[in-house]
């Protein structure tokens, strides 16, 4: 068992960091758009512009950190607070402050870009944390990487028909500025929607490329006839795609203009066999190919980690299912005598019985017991044991304050206690001592027991203890010791646990 006492800077990780990447991204692009179309070109403005953005986006990055680490309800508080209290009041203190509204402020899009990656980010790890199966599932195919892409291609190609939109003649006056009026995307809608269903053709056209590149090169050829093939393949599809999508393009009306005037395509002309069309779709494969990949690895990976975790929980169950029938047998044959005799203590043994059952049958089933219930489970079992040894065995118990305060994987203790009770106690019709205690400090359950051997007794307590040691394993990796010390005449076993708190 061991126990963290690292300094908290060591702790601190790039694992750490990654919750905040998304908010990184959002600024980094915010300042690059207000640095690009301002026309600047001082390495000090690129500065100052980031610089001033990050120190303003502080309390969107401690909302963001909140709302990751709590509870929901909270989570939605804290991540409102930071996300639309605190923008909206830069807002009021730049309308009322003169000198504040020279200051770079947060403004409607940087706003958007952050609010957009912390939510889309934080619903995606809170959905992969909950068991809503069908919710689960819609997220997941929204935030697969064919839907990204597509979300993204389609996010550009109405910020480039926006743009287009706002100039008089825009083809014709190149170049222009990255602006967008809003207004006239409403009162020119049909203007907007020319522009917009030609840009989502072309964005189309790349977004064939991407699935041709994942399904067909990365998933078939790459896969099943290697890299060098894989290169074959991108050289055939650049050579052959290039030209038929550029001819696809040059289709569209927007690119009906006059000789001279720089077109919707990569070269800006008319001709399919330009070199900048070949360089665009180079790089388009040369940067979708490594993101593909990556994620095809990430995916296989969850695949892997879900496959690892079904096992473990198959095995655990088959273990749980293992636990020792040899008491059950045992209490049947006592209860079959009792009966016959018509003994006063047979319904007493009936009704223990019966509560170690419904134990086993529905709390065995959970992952995690309160420490209470696994303790009466365990005092049931002692009593049952009393009713059918009388006086021939004699238990030496202690039991734990604040059970009611801590988890257990359930019916992990009582192989112990079966043990202890199969191989010192059944073998003998001489009187002897059990000795099992439980104890609990901090979080950290120390459970003691003893057995008389008897001197012929050869046994190792076999399978149980196996059992037992393969089920710790798995459910508290690096969380447990357990001490077996066996002489002539005793058996002691020590298990220490760490529990959690309820």
């Amino acid at each position: 068992m061991q126990q963290a006492n690292t300094p908290i800077w060591q702790r601190f990780s790039i694992t750490q960091l990654i919750i905040y990447l998304p908010l990184m991204a959002a600024i980094l692009l915010e300042s690059h758009i207000r640095f690009l179309s301002s026309n600047m070109e001082s390495i000090g403005q690129y500065l100052t512009i980031n610089t001033q953005l990050f120190l303003q986006c502080i309390p969107l990055f401690i909302a963001h950190a909140f709302a990751y680490r709590l509870l929901l309800t909270p989570a939605i508080i804290a991540w409102l607070l930071g996300f639309l209290a605190y923008p909206s009041l830069l807002l009021i203190l730049n309308i009322q402050l003169f000198n504040f509204a020279q200051w770079q402020f947060i403004n409607e899009q940087c706003w958007a870009m952050c609010a957009s990656a912390s939510g889309i980010w934080l619903i995606t790890r809170r959905t992969n944390r909950n068991h809503n199966v069908l919710s689960k599932k819609w997220l997941k195919s929204l935030l697969s990487l064919d839907s990204v892409v597509c979300i993204v291609l389609l996010g550009w190609a109405i910020i480039t028909a926006s743009i287009l939109n706002t100039h008089i003649n825009p083809m014709l006056n190149q170049p222009i500025e990255p602006i967008i009026d809003v207004h006239k995307i409403f009162t020119q809608f049909d203007i907007f929607l020319g522009y917009l269903w030609q840009i989502t053709f072309s964005v189309g056209l790349v977004y064939g490329v991407y699935l041709i590149n994942r399904y067909l090169l990365i998933r078939y050829v790459l896969t099943y006839h290697g890299v060098l093939m894989f290169l074959f393949a991108n050289l055939i599809s650049l050579a052959v795609l290039t030209p038929v999508l550029i001819s696809c393009v040059l289709l569209l009306p927007i690119n009906d203009l006059p000789v001279g005037i720089a077109n919707l395509t990569p070269g800006g002309n008319n001709n399919i066999f330009s070199p900048e069309n070949y360089q665009f779709v180079f790089l388009f494969l040369a940067i979708s190919t490594p993101i593909i990949l990556a994620f095809e690895r990430q995916q296989q990976h969850v695949q892997i980690s879900n496959i690892a975790q079904q096992q473990t929980k198959t095995e655990l169950k088959l273990l749980q299912q293992q636990i020792n029938p040899h008491f059950l047998f045992n209490t049947l044959n006592n209860l079959y005598a009792l009966t016959l005799k018509k003994a006063d203590n047979a319904p007493g043994l009936v009704m223990e019985l019966a509560n170690l059952l419904r134990y086993s049958v529905y709390e065995g089933q959970k992952t995690q017991v309160s420490l209470e219930k696994e303790i009466n489970y365990l005092k049931g079992f002692i009593a049952l044991h009393n009713i059918r040894n009388t006086d021939r065995c004699h238990f030496d118990v202690q039991w734990p304050e604040y059970q009611q305060h801590y988890l257990i994987s359930p019916l992990l203790l009582i192989m112990i206690l079966e043990n202890a009770i199969k191989h010192g106690v059944e073998p003998t019709s001489q009187k002897v001592t059990v000795v099992f205690k439980i104890t609990m400090a901090n979080n950290i359950l120390t459970l003691f027991s003893s057995n008389p051997i008897l001197p012929n007794n050869n046994s190792e307590h076999g399978v149980g203890l196996n059992n037992l040691r393969r089920r710790l394993t798995l459910l508290y990796p690096n969380k447990h010791t357990l001490i077996i010390d066996k002489n002539k005449t005793l058996w002691k076993t020590t298990l220490k646990l760490e529990l959690t708190a309820c």
